[in-house]
């Protein structure tokens, strides 16, 4: 599945058809300043994340176009170059995966398990202080993969993206109704860049699948 792609993108593991590493979705020493002050947080974001935001949100990862990609990809490009001030208490949360873009090379995420790209199906991840979740629906919320582990940061002396991280993912599971779950054979490291985290948005950049990144929308 395409969200249990950010696994490994950006600020997460990676999940992959090679290999379940760490990867974007999903965390949590992802270090840095606190929010600075009320009045900072409601700054305006910057024009190209507003763009970005206003496109994205609302969709999936399976529904993009072929034409309408260029424009997501000039965007990403543009605020990626803002190398904006990490603010580490906008990182906890929930976020849904809204928009993949493949590496230089064409590669997308790893996923060791073939995930149905099913048009209902989406992918999220929760952060924590110092964990991450990753779930992946396989028929809705009905059946999904979660995939867990803690992350740290590469250094918290960093106060800008991009921040780098390593994810050591050490437990899987195959849940029914977001309740009765199965455990599956998931573990592993990645290592992963946040390039761009607000307060509504956040990209991720996958280092040991290829460099494809992820854009994901808050959602809780």
């Amino acid at each position: 599945m395409l969200a249990l792609a950010h696994l490994s993108c950006a600020l997460h593991p990676v999940i992959s058809r090679r290999a379940f590493v760490a990867g974007g979705a999903s965390l949590a020493s992802l270090g840095v300043a606190s929010r600075p002050t009320a009045a900072a947080a409601n700054e305006p974001e910057p024009e190209a994340v507003a763009r970005l935001l206003s496109l994205v949100e609302g969709r999936r990862a399976q529904q993009w176009q072929p034409e309408e990609r260029s424009q997501i990809d000039r965007l990403i490009d543009e605020v990626v170059a803002l190398k904006a001030p990490w603010v580490r208490d906008d990182l906890r949360g929930k976020w849904k995966l809204a928009y993949l873009q493949p590496g230089p090379d064409g590669a997308g995420v790893d996923r060791r398990i073939p995930f149905p790209e099913l048009p209902w199906n989406d992918s999220f991840q929760i952060f924590g202080a110092d964990t991450v979740v990753n779930v992946g629906e396989l028929l809705g919320p009905a059946l999904e993969v979660r995939v867990s582990g803690g992350i740290s940061e590469a250094d918290r002396s960093v106060l800008t993206a991009p921040k780098r991280f390593r994810a050591e993912i050490t437990q899987g599971q195959l849940c029914l109704f977001n309740s009765a779950c199965a455990p599956l054979p998931i573990k592993g490291e990645g290592i992963f860049d946040g390039v761009y985290l607000g307060r509504r948005l956040r990209i991720g950049q996958n280092l040991n699948g290829g460099g494809a990144r992820i854009v994901q929308v808050r959602v809780g």
